[in-house]
């Protein structure tokens, strides 16, 4: 197969108002809002071949769903794009998610990064905005932060620039339950 612009990103579970909420704010302040669903990306887009991807997509060892709590919203610059709102993963489930991507960050993703800091999980709720919108958008995520979620499903999608498809999954659940060590709630 050739190689494609591939990212691995895992979409919250939760309770439907804590989603619902999410979406709102999306629908509204990102415009890939009905392109690319929430999520939290392991693996940023990077060229890599499909076929070895899912195999290092089943290959690393997995312990379970990851239950995850948001924290207080953050804007970020980021230089000709504007300004990001985001839900960054606090300090429950932080070090798992990043395990996770540490452990995916390598054969076919190697040399996988993102800017110029370390990982950070976080959850996209807004995006190419101008400061003041930035702050607007800010106050109003307010009240999703400390929220529970889970991630219960790996995707390995390709991105074309435009919309994500779907080309692998990685049920982090063991039998279709979480694993007791990091059992996920809602």
């Amino acid at each position: 197969m050739a190689a494609a612009l591939l990212a691995v990103i895992a979409r919250p579970a939760g309770r439907p108002a804590d989603l619902g909420a999410i979406d709102r704010l999306r629908r509204r302040f990102d415009p890939r809002h009905g392109r690319v669903p929430a999520h939290v990306t392991l693996v940023f887009p990077i060229a890599a071949d499909a076929r070895a991807a899912r195999r290092h997509l089943a290959a690393v060892a997995v312990h379970g769903s990851i239950a995850i709590r948001l924290g207080r919203p953050e804007p970020i610059r980021t230089g000709r794009r504007g300004w990001y709102v985001v839900l960054p993963v606090a300090a429950a489930g932080a070090a798992a998610v990043a395990r996770l991507h540490h452990a995916l960050a390598r054969g076919p993703f190697a040399g996988n990064r993102r800017g110029s800091g370390p990982y950070r999980a976080h959850l996209t709720v807004a995006a190419g905005l101008d400061a003041p919108t930035a702050r607007r958008v800010r106050r109003r995520a307010r009240r999703l932060a400390h929220r529970r979620l889970a991630l219960r499903e790996l995707e390995l999608v390709a991105w074309d620039g435009s919309r994500l498809t779907v080309v692998g999954r990685r049920d982090l659940s063991r039998g279709g339950t979480p694993a007791a060590a990091s059992r996920a709630r809602p």
